[in-house]
C-alpha cells in the first residue's frame, strides 16, 4: 500500500531516522544509569576506604538489589565478612561460583574460603583453597592463606608440606618460618618422650635457618630430658646470649633445670653478655617491633601480627 503524496524512499528515510533516534535515545539512557552506578560505587568505595562500614554496606546493598554484576555482588561479600555478617557473605560468593565466567567461579571460591575461614569453619576453608591450588593466579594466595589454616589447627606436618610446595625463592624467604614448624614438632615429641625424633627435628630447624635461636633452645631441653647437663648448659648459654628478651624469657627456666650448674652458666653469660636493646616507651616486659603489641610473656610468633622471631624486650624491665 502506498501513502498519496509520499514515495517509499521517503518512508524508508523517516523509518531510518525513528530507529537511529531511538537507539541513540537508549544509549543515552544505559549511559545515564551507568555514570549514577559509577558515582554510587566510587560513593560506597570512599566510604570503605574511611572506615564508615556501615554507610559502605547501605550503598552496595542498593546497588547489589539493582544490578547483578560481579564487582559489585563481591564489593558487598566483603563487605559483609568484615562486619561479621559470614551467613550472608557466604550466600553471595555461593550464588557466584555457578557464574557463566570460569574467572568470576574462581575469585568467588577463594572468597567462601575466606568466609569460612572468619567463620571459624577450617575444614570448609581448607577444602575451597586447595580446590584453586591449580590456578596460576590464585596459587601463591592459596598457600598463604592455607598455611594460615594449618598454624591455627597446629598441623605442622602440614604446614611444612606445604612450604615445600612454594617456589625456591619462596622457600628461601620463608626458611624461618618452616625452622619453626620443625621446632613445634621437635617439642611434641620431647613432650612424648621421643628424644630421637626431637634431636631430627632440631637438626630439621637447623638445617632451614641455622642460627634460629629456639632451635638452641629446644635442644637444650632435649638434653635435660636425657640427662646431658654439660650439653644443656651449652645449648642455654648460646641462646641465651642472642638477646635481653631471650634471657628475660628463659633464664628462670634454664636455671631451675640445671640447678648444678646455674653458675657455671651465669659465668658463660657474663663474659659474653646479649646486646642491649633499645628502651621502649611504656614498661611492657616483651612487644613486637611488627606491629608494636605488648605481652607480658614471650611468644615465638607474634600473637597480633603473627610474625615469627618479632618480640623484643623492654630496657627497663
Amino acid at each position: 500500500m502506498r501513502l498519496r503524496g509520499i514515495g517509499p524512499e521517503v518512508l524508508l528515510l523517516c523509518f531510518i531516522v525513528v530507529g537511529a533516534a531511538a537507539f541513540a535515545l537508549g544509549r543515552r539512557t544505559a549511559r545515564g544509569r551507568r555514570v549514577r552506578r559509577d558515582i554510587e560505587y566510587f560513593t560506597g568505595l570512599d566510604h570503605l576506604v574511611n572506615d564508615r562500614y556501615d554507610r559502605a554496606t547501605e550503598v552496595f546493598t542498593r546497588l547489589a538489589d539493582k544490578s547483578h554484576e560481579a564487582d559489585i555482588q563481591f564489593a558487598l561479600g566483603s563487605l559483609m565478612r568484615r562486619r561479621g555478617e559470614v551467613d550472608r557473605a557466604i550466600a553471595i560468593h555461593t550464588e557466584l561460583t555457578q557464574h557463566r565466567e570460569a574467572a568470576v567461579r574462581e575469585q568467588a571460591t577463594f572468597a567462601l574460603g575466606l568466609d569460612y575461614q572468619s567463620a571459624g569453619l577450617m575444614d570448609r576453608a581448607e577444602e575451597k583453597l586447595r580446590s584453586l591450588m591449580g590456578s596460576e593466579q590464585y596459587r601463591p594466595a592459596v598457600l598463604e592463606r592455607l598455611a594460615w589454616v594449618y598454624e591455627q589447627q597446629s598441623e605442622w606436618r602440614a604446614a611444612l608440606e606445604l612450604w615445600r610446595e612454594l617456589p625456591p625463592e619462596k622457600q628461601l624467604e620463608r626458611a624461618v618460618v618452616a625452622a619453626h614448624y620443625c621446632c613445634e614438632l621437635g617439642e611434641a615429641a620431647l613432650a612424648a618422650r621421643d628424644l630421637t625424633e626431637a634431636r631430627a627435628q632440631v637438626a630439621a630447624a637447623r638445617a632451614h635457618a641455622p642460627t634460629l635461636t629456639r632451635a638452641s633452645i629446644l635442644a637444650a631441653r632435649i638434653s635435660v630430658a636425657a640427662g646431658e647437663t654439660d650439653k644443656a648448659v651449652e645449648s642455654y648459654a648460646e641462646a641465651l646470649r642472642v638477646s635481653r628478651g631471650i634471657q628475660l624469657a628463659f633464664e628462670r627456666e634454664a636455671r631451675d633445670a640445671l640447678p648444678g650448674k646455674a653458675e657455671e652458666l651465669a659465668e658463660k653469660l657474663r663474659s659474653s653478655p646479649p646486646a642491649e636493646e633499645a628502651p621502649l616507651p611504656e614498661p611492657a616486659r616483651f612487644r613486637c617491633e611488627e606491629c608494636g603489641v605488648a605481652s607480658l610473656t614471650w611468644h615465638w610468633r607474634c600473637p597480633s601480627c603473627r610474625n615469627w622471631d618479632s618480640l623484643r624486650a623492654n630496657a627497663r624491665t
